[in-house]
């Protein structure tokens, strides 16, 4: 079964709109929800990304396997909601590195991204999300 690790990124508002001040379900649910790009990569095989309308997310998702394989995301509550609510797309089974961080490290250990990038020596989590603050993907140039 292969593994199928993905990242959706969404727009967010610092200010008004940010999963602090939502449930993940209200978020993805919000009329304000938008899905900017998503990287995905199968395996240990080259990532893709896309950056695109919904209509077009949702045909580059349906190029991968997702329904017969393992979903790996750092948050897939989130990701995985995303997928089954705007995609109609279920994985067979879910992984979440986030919630194998706090089963390894405990409950209170540290586990964003950044701080198990750092935790783990594998680079370090860029900070381009932050330059997204406030923008649609109809904002960004290509």
């Amino acid at each position: 079964m292969n593994i199928i690790t993905l990242d959706l990124e969404t727009y967010y508002n610092s200010k008004t709109y940010t999963l602090k001040k939502f449930t993940t379900e209200e978020y993805v649910r919000h009329p304000d929800f938008q899905v900017i790009g998503v990287g995905i990569k199968v395996n240990d095989g080259e990532t893709a990304w896309a950056s695109s309308t919904h209509r077009e997310i949702r045909k580059f998702l349906n190029e991968f396997d997702i329904e017969n394989s393992i979903l790996l995301c750092q948050n897939t509550a989130f990701d995985g909601f995303i997928l089954s609510e705007h995609f109609d797309i279920h994985a067979k089974r879910y992984a979440d590195t986030m919630l194998m961080a706090k089963a390894l490290h405990g409950a209170d250990a540290p586990v964003s991204l950044k701080a198990l990038a750092e935790r783990y020596g594998v680079g370090e989590k860029g900070t381009e999300v932050l330059n997204a603050d406030g923008k649609r993907r109809e904002d960004f140039t290509p």
